[in-house]
């Protein structure tokens, strides 16, 4: 009987190492409330984990996104614009409407910077942390 759904954060280090971060620190460190000195002039690839709970306990991961997260010489993170696109604007496209080159560019200009997909080895060494 799965009891929930949970959110396990992950550091990845430039060396691989990978370091699980709680969630309400990360909530903390996210919302720009609290610094991280080795965090400082970075940019910081971090996996968000979304693990089915059963009876309290990882049962299930159904999905790991990677994000790149830009962090100031002070240890604090970046508060960027959001990422986010027009919906309307791709259905639009999809549905036989006329490509807007501009909007497909700044898209993947900032999927590019902000997001990150995890290879093999690095999904592993998440589910390994995990369990």
């Amino acid at each position: 009987m799965m009891t929930g759904i949970s959110v396990y954060i992950f550091h990845f280090s430039d060396d691989g190492h990978v370091t699980r971060i709680p969630y309400a620190k990360w909530k903390r460190i996210s919302s720009g409330k609290e610094s991280v000195k080795e965090f400082s002039n970075a940019a910081i690839r971090i996996a968000h984990a979304y693990i089915l709970l059963e009876n309290k306990k990882p049962a299930y991961c159904p999905r790991i996104e990677g994000g790149v997260y830009y962090f100031d010489r002070s240890g604090r993170i970046i508060l960027n614009e959001p990422y986010y696109f027009d919906l309307l604007q791709d259905l639009d496209e999809a549905c036989g409407g006329v490509i807007d080159l501009q909007h497909r560019k700044k898209k993947k200009q900032a999927l590019d910077k902000y997001c990150w997909k995890l290879n093999a080895q690095q999904i592993q060494a998440v589910i390994d942390c995990i369990w």
